[in-house]
């Protein structure tokens, strides 16, 4: 499975659809080279833990809403790695942000990713 489809399937599965509510205001579209940096680092942790979660939903392991608990290290990482973002850049938070990176444009919706990170896994994670 491509590296987009992997993210596809998690945004699909894991983060609440606020992209297509998300209004102009909403939206804030990065061109820096450090800001790009930073939700890119966020981007590849997003895309590491999808693609363990797509394994997890292709083999039938979990439910798709369950699969991305059985993967504590890359959700800590996730986690981790959203919390440095948005002290680095509070203005991003509750935002879609994109950026173009390599001739393609990424959006992260980062109030659907912390929406999804509160949510506790069994065992506490």
């Amino acid at each position: 499975m491509s590296r987009s489809s992997c993210v596809a399937l998690f945004m699909c599965f894991f983060l609440p659809a606020t992209l297509a509510v998300a209004g102009p205001s909403d939206v804030i579209q990065v061109s820096e080279r450090g800001d790009i940096q930073d939700a890119s680092t966020l981007d590849r942790a997003i895309a590491l833990l999808s693609e363990s979660v797509s394994e997890c939903v292709q083999r039938k392991t979990a439910s798709p809403d369950k699969c991305f608990c059985l993967y504590p290290q890359e959700l800590s990482t996730v986690r981790k790695t959203y919390e440095v973002t948005i002290k680095m850049h509070p203005a991003w938070a509750n935002h879609v942000i994109t950026y173009v990176q390599d001739a393609k444009t990424h959006a992260l919706s980062l109030r659907g990713l912390k929406e999804q990170l509160q949510k506790t896994c069994p065992g506490g994670s």
